[in-house]
């Protein structure tokens, strides 16, 4: 059986390729809206199961991995910014600040079988001038991000401090995914 990343990602492709996963990439088209009184974990959590069935055909003999990430501070979810001025207001809220990151992943087999969890990581950010904020924006780096910063790349210079899974943070929690690989019967190489 093969493994489908269900993700345009290239951040969880690279992550899923360091752990030895050989996979198949595969954009699903789902819905990422969720009930405004979902807490976070449950957000995430059906955002990445919703995405792995949306790629999900009859018949498929694969794994199947989804994963949603979102960024939570003061109770205000931050996902990917719409536009450069969201992404400023997304940087002026996070700077100096402390905030939450919480990813979510689903796994399913080809018997319909399923996990499904999620990792919560306290992130703090650097101060950033104005300007930084500006540069970083225009950057382009940040528009595509949950919370508008990136901090496998040029955003890591604003992360003070990560308490708890990096991996979580960039996009995909590898000790959670490969578990649940394992528990669903993948065999990893080596």
């Amino acid at each position: 059986m093969k493994v489908i990343l269900a993700s345009s990602s290239p951040r969880r492709t690279q992550l899923l390729a360091q752990i030895g996963v050989e996979h198949e990439v595969v954009t699903p088209e789902a819905d990422e809206t969720f009930p405004v009184d979902f807490d976070p974990c449950q957000a995430v959590e059906t955002l990445a199961l919703r995405k792995a069935r949306a790629v999900v055909q009859p018949g498929m003999q694969a794994w199947v991995i989804g994963a949603d990430t979102i960024v939570v501070k003061d109770g205000e979810i931050y996902g990917k910014p719409l536009d450069p001025s969201d992404a400023k207001r997304m940087l002026g809220a996070l700077q100096g600040q402390r905030h939450e990151v919480v990813t979510g992943v689903a796994v399913l087999d080809a018997n319909g079988q399923s996990r499904l969890g999620h990792r919560r990581v306290n992130v703090v950010m650097a101060p950033m001038s104005e300007d930084a904020v500006i540069s970083y924006v225009q950057s382009g780096e940040p528009l595509d991000k949950a919370g508008a910063y990136s901090i496998q790349g040029v955003g890591a210079r604003f992360v003070e401090r990560v308490e708890g899974d990096y991996y979580a943070v960039v996009g995909l929690p590898l000790a959670l995914t490969a578990r649940f690989l394992t528990e669903l019967g993948y065999e990893f190489p080596g």
